[in-house]
């Protein structure tokens, strides 16, 4: 029992806590991870989430993976002269004692070469690694295809 016991403390150390709260790792909390359904064969998904740094140090998250896509990278949507476009962001900045939120019209996570189509009601892991904190492995939960934030009443 003590050896089960430790070898489930050393994994959750090393793929980060889940918890009530979210998934942390360090000084990093990752919070409320969802994704849009796709439609049929769609190539891309997208994935939204909250990141909490709760230290005094600055951080930063540095990549992204997950078996669900070849490629995944944050991206960022602005309006420039009344044109919606959307640029690759190599790494995103978490102020200390910060939260920044990747959210629909804002940074997001983008899915690319999807595997297979992501369906509403199921969840898939996904990696974020941080300069300091080091890798949190996390669940997505995939919802409705309408969907504009992660919980069901808004």
């Amino acid at each position: 029992m003590k050896l089960i016991l430790l070898s489930s403390a050393l994994i959750l150390g090393i793929t980060g806590c889940a918890g009530i709260d979210g998934f942390r790792q360090g000084d990093v909390l990752v919070e409320t991870p969802w994704a849009r359904a796709t439609a049929g064969r769609t190539a891309t998904g997208v994935v939204y989430v909250r990141l909490r740094n709760l230290g005094a140090a600055p951080e930063r998250l540095i990549s992204i993976a997950t078996p669900v896509a070849a490629e995944a990278a944050v991206h960022e949507t602005t309006r420039e002269q009344g044109m919606m476009s959307m640029r690759r962001v190599n790494s995103v900045e978490l102020p200390a004692d910060g939260v920044v939120l990747l959210k629909p019209g804002g940074l997001h996570i983008m899915l690319m070469r999807l595997r297979a189509p992501l369906e509403e009601g199921e969840t898939f892991p996904m990696t974020l690694t941080f300069k300091r904190a080091g890798p949190v492995t996390i669940q997505v939960e995939v919802r409705d295809l309408g969907a504009i934030s992660p919980h069901a009443h808004e």
